[in-house]
């Protein structure tokens, strides 16, 4: 994947659905719904994930399914670390996301530069995703979550990350959250599920001229991503949504008489790869 390859994908379809796999299960619906939609899909890794899976066991699948005609693509999701970044880029992925938002800006530019840099002398074809703005949350279950203005991405200092790091895409905070929590906290009021600022997501549009990442996809509805895409997100992050999916559809099939992995397996993929084809459908087509 390089920028080219990137913009004229964005080109054909509205925006992308970034999935986030840690077994082999998950991988599988993935591709079962790629061979159905003939839409791509953006599957990635976390630190986390990249270490219980295997960073060369998920690259060689999806090497494989992309010898194949599989429209799938490897990102290594939310790199803490320089080294961490360097060793996606070295396994040849397709993105890597390098996560400097809990740094402070300029150690964030300066580090995020250090794997732009790197990645230009071993492998051109990797791009890097930055992030500016914090995103509080994780994907366990959450209680009540707070959402403070200093958490969200500001257009101009958007501008100038994007400007001093050569950075490819851009994850940016506008009141999305990781995981699914039971209310959110905002200015002291509060609500349901997160609110996203589409007037920001605009107004950090206006000012980078890169794709735009909106992580904390879980628990948004069908009006908020297709606004938020609208506004300019071309990557959607749903991953707390498929975890339950995962787990409640395991549990369920545990529960039958049988000892066959196949077959209490399967039902979890094809539940799963139904979901993940709705996204892909929603976001790509509208």
């Amino acid at each position: 994947m390089n920028k080219e390859e990137l913009n004229n994908l964005l080109k054909k379809g509205r925006a992308l659905l970034h999935y986030n796999v840690s077994t082999f299960e998950q991988f599988k619906a993935g591709i079962e719904a790629v061979k159905e939609t003939k839409i791509p899909l953006i599957i990635g890794v976390s630190e986390g994930e990249r270490n219980y899976f295997g960073i060369n066991y998920i690259e060689d699948l999806i090497d494989e399914a992309k010898e194949q005609g599989i429209k799938v693509f490897l990102n290594a999701d939310h790199c803490k670390s320089i080294n961490s970044a360097k060793e996606a880029i070295d396994y040849k992925f397709d993105f890597v996301l390098f996560d400097g938002s809990e740094l402070n800006l300029q150690e964030n530019i300066l580090r995020t530069k250090k794997v732009v840099e790197y990645r230009n002398k071993k492998n051109k074809n990797t791009l890097i995703e930055g992030e500016i703005g914090y995103l509080t949350g994780h994907s366990d279950i959450e209680g009540i979550i707070e959402l403070k203005e200093e958490y969200f991405t500001d257009p101009e200092i958007a501008e100038e990350f994007v400007k001093k790091t050569k950075v490819d895409l851009l994850a940016i905070s506008v009141g999305n959250v990781h995981g699914i929590p039971k209310g959110v906290k905002i200015k002291g009021k509060l609500v349901e599920k997160p609110k996203l600022d589409f007037k920001r997501i605009k107004e950090i549009k206006e000012k980078v001229k890169v794709p735009l990442v909106l992580h904390g996809g879980s628990g948004l509805n069908k009006k908020d991503y297709l606004k938020a895409i609208e506004n300019g997100i071309s990557i959607i992050h749903i991953n707390t949504e498929f975890r339950n999916i995962w787990k409640k559809e395991l549990e369920k099939s545990l529960k039958k008489e049988s000892i066959v992995p196949y077959k209490i397996l399967n039902p979890v993929v094809k539940k799963i790869t139904k979901k993940i084809i709705f996204y892909q459908k929603l976001f790509w087509l509208g």
